[in-house]
């Protein structure tokens, strides 16, 4: 559609700044331009309306009757314009900073991450990682996502669900460990952590499992869980598998369970906000859809015991 009666842009902003400035000068000022200039726009659009929109004053201008109408409408529509411009540019804007560890953004966050920019592609998700997943004061992050015990401001996304994990080809070798006692026999991947029991690691699985190794647990010792797994998926030990992160190596069957225990805590993985109240709503969408897609993930059933390794005891809950 064509708009073949809407005068110069330039010509109708002049006039809506004198209209409501009460004068010339001050409307110059405001539009930053010269006060001959602003003359000179409205001058041009009363004659193209073949009207005055002015009376001229001792000090200043006062609207006409045509003057007032057109002063309504054109005012209104550069309102209505200016608001529509800012939504737009505060949606594009919209970027919400999420601070986790290494494993929670490796895979949790990254295999679905895609899902949440379809469904929310006016929010810009800025990932940022460090091995503690916790941030202190940061103010550039609005979510946090870390391990640890849930507080009163905290939502829990993820209970902490641990089970020793290997390769197939380890298990083919090695065999499915029934007991614990056959376990710690096996060589173990160890997780150094800078929080001491912030989670399992074997020394706590093995006496929340109710069993103290006979002789100091040895094997390979990494100062990160995508090591630890690396070591795992190459068939150089038992890993602590937390389940919920292992979802898709336990399904495609690149890990397997390697004994028949699996061990849960009051911790986990805990969502808190600290963004500013402008990103309330992109932080309550993110909060929603992570709880949505990790539930949604824990649905799936976890990796069974081969058919002829039967547990002979109870899986520890």
């Amino acid at each position: 559609m064509r708009y073949g009666n809407i005068p110069s842009p330039h010509a109708l902003i002049a006039f809506e700044a004198a209209a409501r400035c009460g004068s010339f000068t001050r409307a110059a000022q405001e539009l930053g331009i010269g006060q001959p200039a602003v003359s000179h726009q409205v001058t041009v659009l009363e004659e193209q309306l073949n009207q005055p929109l002015f009376r001229r004053l001792h000090r200043g201008v006062a609207l006409t009757g045509a003057g007032q109408e057109l002063y309504d409408s054109v005012s209104a529509a550069l309102g209505h314009i200016d608001q529509t411009v800012e939504n737009i540019r505060t949606r594009r804007g919209s970027r919400i900073s999420v601070g986790t560890d290494f494993a929670f953004a490796s895979f949790i966050l990254m295999p679905h991450l895609a899902d949440f920019t379809t469904r929310f592609p006016d929010i810009e998700v800025n990932v940022v990682t460090n091995q503690t997943g916790r941030f202190g004061m940061d103010e550039n992050i609005d979510i946090e996502l870390s391990f640890g015990h849930c507080g009163p401001d905290g939502i829990l996304l993820l209970a902490e669900q641990v089970a020793p994990v290997c390769s197939p080809a380890f298990l083919a070798r090695y065999g499915f460990a029934q007991t614990p006692d056959a376990l710690c026999k096996m060589p173990l991947l160890h997780l150094d952590s800078e929080i001491k029991n912030r989670w399992f690691n074997w020394e706590s699985w093995f006496h929340a499992a109710g069993h103290t190794p006979a002789t100091p647990l040895s094997g390979h010792r990494f100062n990160t869980y995508l090591l630890v797994l690396s070591a795992a998926l190459s068939g150089q030990g038992v890993a602590l598998g937390w389940t919920a992160l292992l979802q898709q190596h336990l399904q495609s069957g690149q890990l397997v369970p390697a004994c028949p225990i699996t061990l849960s805590s009051e911790r986990g993985y805990v969502l808190t906000s600290r963004s500013a109240p402008r990103r309330q709503s992109q932080v309550t969408a993110f909060a929603n859809w992570a709880r949505e897609i990790i539930a949604y993930d824990n649905m799936k059933p976890f990796g069974t015991a081969p058919e002829d390794s039967a547990p002979d005891n109870p899986d520890v809950a």
